[in-house]
């Protein structure tokens, strides 16, 4: 019975394990189907990619000789440039403003509104204008009595030495103006106070208090004295009446060896200043001895004191104020000064008068810019790669396109050299001034092309009938449509070159005809234009090097068995 069961159990053990067996091998089965069919599907899409690929490759390759053009050599102009758009402005219009204090009642245009000359800009509230002329008037009656007190506040017209000391340099010459020599060189000059010229050599063996003798380029000699050590030098010093300051002495020891050479220099220099007038008359030379009283030069023209001067600026501006509330008080409005064109109008409460903000605060809007009609100016973004193209006087030619398609003529007035990130990208501005006509309003945007460089008078053909290899440019001058091979290959040397066209120096003469293919229309594989940007590499015979993409190489040779792929 015990034997049964055992027997049993093996048949079930058995049966189980040939079951499993049957599902592995079927699920192999299925992988290995699974695989192959993707791997079929693939290879499948690779042809059908190779045959579309070759199908479209043939269609440009072998296009007809309807793609080939022709183009005659001409004598012309060509130019480079460099492009940017920006927003047109009036430029440097009549900013009209009124005093502070007065009140707008109401502003009676808008902008882009034509005004003449007389034309009432704003009504005002002439209570407060006459306010602020009593104001103004006061103000000056104040200025006065400051300018009666800072009178006697003057410019002495003569400069003293101020201490004792000997005059070592001179920096002005009689007519200069004070303050340019004092911007110049920092004085109008120096003096020695306490009759030393000092010098640093290696200490070596020397001491405080040692002997040396000091020895000028004409070989005279005279005794000095090592003053002190400082930090492994030697201070030498020597009476300021035996060398000039800034002169190279050498320094000898005792038995007359050469130590070290050094620059003298003022031990203890005192630097004789002024800020007004002009020099007169110097009273000194180089060398002599003054006292502290020693008038060392003499002044013309000297002027009131900085605070004497800011006074009356002040007063002259008050002065202005006046005349301007004086005028206000005669018409009765604010009036345009100019005939023109109304290009901005100050924000206004409505129903409310609105006071002018006064000019010391950060905002400094005028009330009504009004302008000329005779000039418009255009700020462009510039890329940094062209920034240092640009010049000022350069010309620009511009198109604004709500006024027409016909070209403005412009001119570079300058050049912002503070650069500016936008999205990473680094930018300056250019400023380009032009005529206004008829239609242009500010606002407007514009497009500009800046001309870099050109050449006038010189051969010009289109840049894709110029073809580069690794040793020379060459163009084609014949063409056989039957064959659709090219021929008449000629070396040329090119020269200034744009987007469109590339000058001849050398190789053709006007009149010349080249054949070519527009590298553009080359796209096999339907992503756009691949333009000269991409080449070919090919081998064929004595010519190899690469070439442009859909170039008459790549055509007349990809499909002869030679060795021609993309690059």
């Amino acid at each position: 019975m015990l034997e049964n069961k055992k027997q049993t159990a093996q048949s079930v053990d058995d049966q189980l394990f040939a079951a499993l067996q049957r599902n592995k091998r079927r699920r192999r089965l299925r992988i290995w189907l699974t695989a192959g069919g993707i791997t079929l599907a693939i290879l499948l899409l690779i042809g059908m990619a190779v045959h579309s690929l070759r199908r479209r490759v043939d269609e440009k390759f072998n296009a007809g000789a309807s793609d080939v053009l022709s183009y005659t050599a001409s004598t012309g102009s060509i130019s480079t440039t460099v492009s940017g758009t920006g927003i047109l402005e009036d430029l440097d219009p009549e900013e009209l403003r009124v005093p502070d204090g007065v009140e707008v009642e109401e502003i009676k245009v808008s902008v882009n509104d034509p005004v003449k000359k007389g034309d009432i800009i704003a009504e005002l509230d002439m209570s407060t204008v006459l306010s602020a002329m009593s104001q103004a008037q006061k103000a000056l009656d104040d200025f006065d009595l400051q300018l009666t007190e800072a009178g006697d506040d003057a410019v002495d017209e003569g400069i003293k030495a101020g201490v004792s000391g000997r005059v070592m340099r001179i920096y002005c010459a009689e007519g200069d103006a004070v303050s340019d020599c004092m911007y110049a060189n920092g004085s109008l000059m120096v003096l020695s106070t306490d009759g030393l010229l000092t010098g640093r050599i290696p200490a070596g063996q020397l001491r405080a208090g040692d002997s040396v003798t000091l020895q000028r380029n004409d070989g005279s000699e005279y005794p000095g004295l090592v003053d002190s050590l400082d930090d492994g030098e030697a201070v030498v010093t020597l009476e300021d009446d035996k060398a000039n300051d800034g002169e190279k002495v050498s320094i000898l020891d005792a038995d007359g060896n050469v130590l070290a050479s050094c620059v003298l220099e003022i031990r203890n220099p005192l630097r004789v200043t002024g800020f007004a007038g002009n020099v007169k008359r110097i009273n000194v030379d180089v060398g002599d001895r003054v006292s502290d009283s020693t008038e060392v030069i003499t002044l013309s023209d000297t002027e009131y004191s900085a605070n004497y001067e800011s006074i009356l600026r002040q007063r002259k501006e008050k002065e202005e104020e006046l005349q301007q509330l004086l005028k206000l008080s005669h018409d009765g409005a604010l009036l345009s000064p100019i005939d023109g064109t109304v290009c901005f109008v100050q924000e206004q409460e409505e129903d409310q008068a609105q006071p002018v903000i006064p000019l010391e605060k950060e905002t400094d809007e005028p009330l009504v810019s009004v302008s000329t009609d005779r000039q418009m100016c255009l700020t462009v973004n510039v890329d940094e790669s062209d920034i240092l193209s640009l010049r000022e006087g350069q010309t620009a030619e511009l198109t604004v396109a709500p006024v027409g398609d016909d070209p403005f003529q412009g001119t570079v007035t300058q050049i912002d050299q503070s650069a500016q990130s936008v999205s990473g990208v680094t930018l300056y501005r250019a400023k380009i001034v032009l005529d206004k006509a008829k239609g242009m309003l500010p606002g407007m945007s514009a497009k500009a092309k800046i001309r870099i460089q050109g050449v006038d008078n010189t051969i010009i053909i289109p840049v894709d009938a110029v073809h580069q290899t690794s040793a020379a440019a060459f163009v084609y001058t014949s063409y056989d449509p039957q064959a659709g091979e090219y021929g008449g290959k000629v070396e040329v040397t090119t020269g200034l070159k744009n987007a469109n066209e590339v000058e001849i120096t050398s190789g053709l003469k006007a009149g010349d005809v080249v054949y070519y293919t527009e590298r553009e229309k080359f796209d096999p594989w339907g992503f756009g234009s691949f333009g000269s940007g991409w080449d070919a590499s090919y081998d064929y015979g004595e010519y190899p090097g690469t070439a442009d993409v859909g170039s008459p190489e790549w055509r007349q040779y990809s499909g002869q068995g030679y060795d021609v792929s993309v690059g």
